[in-house]
């Protein structure tokens, strides 16, 4: 179960995230390298089930993690891989788990909703 929420939320950020507006609007190369990065992988795994195939949840999580992040949002990107990774290592089920793993990262949903911006935004 806590697989199903990991691959949720990942899916869920490269859903509605991805792609953005198409344009780089003379982003730095930074940006572009992160950007193109992260499209392809959007391109790749976006439409996962991640009850169907948590390999490719793994896959998503750890492709995501290599991502070298612009300066501007990577303490919330960094936030948001610890974030997907510590939820896919409980049972979401088990409430008290639940509240660790929120008490460790309080900035989560902050930090996600910072870099989906982003990545709308720039890419």
């Amino acid at each position: 179960m806590g697989r199903l929420v990991a691959g949720m939320a990942v899916v869920g950020l490269l859903v509605a995230t991805g792609c953005g507006d198409g344009g780089d609007g003379g982003a730095s190369p930074e940006i572009k390298e992160f950007c193109d990065g992260f499209n392809e992988i959007n391109e790749e795994f976006a439409n996962i089930n991640p009850v169907e195939d948590p390999a490719a949840l793994e896959e998503a999580v750890k492709m995501l993690r290599d991502l070298e992040p612009p300066d501007e949002i990577a303490d919330e990107y960094a936030t948001v891989i610890d974030g997907f990774e510590a939820l896919s290592e409980i049972d979401i089920t088990d409430q008290e788990a639940v509240a660790q793993i929120q008490d460790q990262l309080p900035d989560a949903e902050g930090a996600f909703d910072t870099v989906g911006q982003f990545v709308e935004d720039k890419c």
